[in-house]
């Protein structure tokens, strides 16, 4: 299987095929453009990476929604993905399909903490922070971390003890600080197997998660 994450080589984004216009001056007759322009072996690299990128979103949702925590959960925040994180479309809409109400964050500007705008079918998008899609300001207003029932995060690494390596901004650290276990939600990593390491760097004030799904594994910490 094609590894998809940021250690292990990966597309720009986990269910996008890189633009096969690129490389091409004009169209197909068909509509179809660029695809003539790729040798045979070019072509069917990029198409089996996209394929791996939906087998890995879609195990690692399956596991997600056989946790029993997922099945009592009424809110839940996640993350739209990006330089190569796991996808959680299928989480997205299995848990629209659950009737749970889904969440995505948003940077809040001083404190560098976040909170969660609530995002639906409906829902439009736009470029935050980073070029990080986040939903469009609506009338509900932002919920707060401890609102949440499950907090599912990207990282970049983490090890069996639930240590996470995320993108270095600190952003879900700050957020979590100082919760109580009993009034903060379930942190849940998602990643792909390549991702775990024997042991992640860590400080004091790093979060740790509870659990950690990827593709081919549930780990508890």
């Amino acid at each position: 299987m094609v590894c998809m994450s940021a250690l292990c080589g990966k597309p720009k984004a986990s269910f996008d095929l890189p633009d096969l216009n690129q490389r091409v001056q004009g169209r197909c007759p068909n509509g179809i453009a660029g695809i003539h322009s790729y040798t045979k072996t070019d072509l069917r690299r990029r198409l089996r990476a996209r394929r791996a990128a939906r087998q890995a979103a879609r195990a690692a949702a399956d596991r997600v929604t056989r946790l029993p925590h997922w099945r009592r959960a009424r809110h839940v925040a996640l993350y739209l993905a990006a330089d190569g994180e796991i996808d959680t479309t299928p989480l997205i809409h299995a848990a629209w399909r659950a009737g749970k109400r889904v969440y995505l964050p948003v940077i809040r500007s001083p404190s560098g903490r976040l909170a969660f705008r609530r995002y639906t079918p409906t829902t439009a998008l736009r470029s935050g922070r980073f070029g990080i899609r986040i939903p469009a300001r609506t009338a509900e207003p932002l919920r707060a971390v401890a609102g949440l029932d499950l907090l599912i995060m990207p990282l970049v690494g983490f090890d069996a003890a639930g240590h996470r390596l995320g993108m270095g901004g600190g952003f879900y650290d700050r957020t979590l600080a100082g919760r109580r276990r009993g009034r903060r939600p379930l942190r849940l990593g998602l990643a792909h197997v390549c991702q775990q390491q024997p042991a992640i760097p860590h400080d004091r004030w790093d979060q740790r998660l509870d659990r950690v799904v990827t593709d081919q594994s549930t780990h508890f910490c």
